[in-house]
């Protein structure tokens, strides 16, 4: 038996929500197991903020992926998988934590 739940598309059940944490660089880590919010926050990242893609990503081997960074003038954030974390963007810099904190503040819902 299947069973189907239609959900409004501006509900968004746990397995979708982003999470702030601080990554073992010090800095901070957005990461959230939905491919859709991360498809969201790239496109955000692109397109409203003006960052681009950089570097080359490496295919998931067995629990994780390496996708490119993103990089406008002196922040960067970098982008992967985990199996445990799921999709995760992590500031690499001072300024880039800064950036993604306030990014997670204004388009992720937070307190």
């Amino acid at each position: 038996m299947c069973l189907y739940v239609k959900r409004s598309p501006m509900t968004y059940p746990c397995d979708e929500e982003v999470r702030l944490v601080t990554a073992a660089n010090g800095y901070a880590m957005l990461s959230t197991h939905s491919a859709r919010q991360r498809r969201r926050l790239g496109l955000l990242l692109m397109f409203r903020y003006g960052f681009w893609r950089w570097g080359i990503g490496v295919p998931p081997m067995a629990d994780d992926a390496v996708y490119p960074s993103f990089r406008r003038f002196g922040l960067r954030i970098d982008s992967g998988w985990d199996n445990w974390i799921g999709y995760d963007l992590v500031a690499c810099n001072e300024a880039s934590d800064e950036f993604l904190r306030q990014f997670h503040a204004k388009h992720c819902g937070a307190a």
